[in-house]
């Protein structure tokens, strides 16, 4: 199987597993905001963002490393199994370790409903590491199914307690970790958990080994941290909590954009560290990154191009506030894409330290900017800390990569994208509906352009598939 055709078909198989929920809790948004008040939401929104800044703290990115050593030992059973029941004892002492440290400092802190960021901390502890452990695995379609599980019943769960439970905001907490929990109870059984781990397979040498590779990534995740979430936390504090709900809507969309190229980013960075040494490595990987490009380019700008239309029939009126953020918050998405893209060559050769340092100063222009204009311009300074971080990093990483790798975008789709985003910041905000549906028309016309090769690849795959 070809490099391109392997990284097709692993892609292909993620994105099946989320594309339908991902859908479904897209246009469940209309719902979610007419019940749940700027304040309800802005909480909720709170409280998963601070369990993303905990699981780092907590597992100490044992699941990353988990997966980037079993490539190394895909097929392996032995060697798997070394690697897993080391890490999965690990990730129990810690995880009893954060609950005890946990119930000893909340009564200091006084967080409304603790208990759900205790328990959802918890259950990404375990669901992290069999996601990595099914994906070291090779079993790409297990993994698939266990992101459709966790979707889909966080969507319906969801569904039950807010609309017919009408059980507000502690339905919405409770919903949320059933669906992690039936998602963990899906993987340990799928991956027969039972039949890797060993008491005697434990090993401290590689735990040595593997956290060697993973602790430096616990700066590089605090740093994604505050490049993503830290804005939600200046704007409660500054702001208040509805200021957030509005900021949280506001990112919805850049959100479905940005978990589509997750789905990619899984495959690309196996692909990338198993062909690492390849001959013609350079020139895969600067081919490969420009067609990636062109297609996240398109996908960013027909999402721009279509919200005039699309915001006003998925969104409460309450929430109109929002429409503004969402294009700098797609730039700033379409600069996250090209920065995951350069990092899996960090990945590849382990060198996570450089992925540290790089996050690092991304997070540190993010907050400076983001305090110094939070009081005079509102919360557009969170989207615009966000898309100057993002910006900053892709340039650092872009320089650095290309240092040792050859791994370049070719200039003339980078000069077409540009004219492109520039015509759509004029029309975004005009509210002329007529320009705006010019501007729509102009951009579908660039992404069938740009994206010619790639269509025909596709259609004549098609072709043959049913030919068979």
């Amino acid at each position: 199987m070809s490099r391109k055709t392997e990284l097709a078909k692993n892609t292909a198989i993620l994105t099946v597993g989320r594309l339908c929920t991902q859908c479904i809790s897209f246009f469940l948004l209309p719902l979610y905001t007419a019940i749940l008040s700027t304040e309800e939401y802005g909480t909720f929104d709170l409280l998963v963002t601070y369990s993303t800044l905990l699981l780092p703290l907590v597992n100490w990115q044992l699941d990353q490393g988990l997966f980037r050593f079993m490539l190394d030992h895909r097929g392996n059973k032995k060697e798997q199994g070394k690697l897993f029941s080391t890490l999965l004892l690990s990730s129990t002492v810690q995880s009893i370790v954060y609950m005890v440290l946990f119930v000893c400092v909340e009564p200091f802190l006084k967080i409304e409903n603790a208990y759900f960021l205790l328990l959802y901390v918890v259950l990404h502890v375990y669901t992290a590491l069999f996601l990595q452990f099914v994906r070291g695995q090779g079993y790409s379609v297990k993994y698939a199914i266990a992101s459709f599980i966790s979707a889909s019943a966080t969507t319906v769960l969801n569904v039950i307690a807010l609309a017919i439970l009408k059980m507000g905001l502690q339905g919405l907490f409770l919903s949320t970790l059933t669906a992690q929990f039936l998602t963990l109870l899906y993987l340990v059984f799928t991956s027969k958990a039972w039949e890797y781990f060993s008491i005697n397979s434990i090993q401290p040498r590689v735990f040595k080994r593997v956290s060697a590779y993973s602790i430096p990534l616990i700066p590089n995740n605090l740093a994604w941290w505050v490049v993503n979430a830290s804005d939600r936390t200046i704007i409660a504090h500054f702001l208040g909590t509805a200021a957030n709900g509005i900021y949280s809507i506001a990112n919805k969309f850049p959100n479905v954009f940005i978990n589509f190229y997750n789905i990619l980013n899984l495959s690309w960075t196996e692909t990338v560290s198993l062909h690492f040494d390849d001959k013609d490595r350079d020139e895969f990987l600067t081919e490969t990154m420009t067609s990636l490009f062109k297609l996240f380019a398109a996908a960013c700008f027909g999402i721009v191009a279509c919200m005039p239309f699309v915001f006003p029939i998925l969104i409460n009126k309450k929430y109109d506030a929002a429409y503004n953020q969402i294009l700098i918050l797609m730039y700033a998405m379409l600069f996250r894409v090209l920065v995951g893209l350069y990092s899996c060559i960090y990945v590849a050769q382990k060198n996570a330290k450089k992925i540290a340092y790089t996050s690092i100063s991304a997070a540190i222009i993010n907050i400076t900017v983001d305090l110094i204009l939070i009081n005079k311009i509102k919360v557009f300074a969170a989207s615009i800390s966000t898309l100057i971080a993002f910006f900053s990093m892709f340039i650092i990483r872009y320089i650095d990569v290309n240092k040792t790798v050859h791994m370049q975008i070719r200039k003339p789709i980078i000069i077409g994208s540009i004219l492109v985003s520039t015509m759509l910041i004029g029309t975004y905000y005009c509210g002329n509906k007529m320009i705006q549906f010019i501007a729509l028309c102009v951009t579908v016309i660039y992404a069938v352009l740009t994206n010619i090769d790639m269509l025909k690849s596709g259609v004549n795959l098609v072709k043959n598939r049913l030919k068979k």
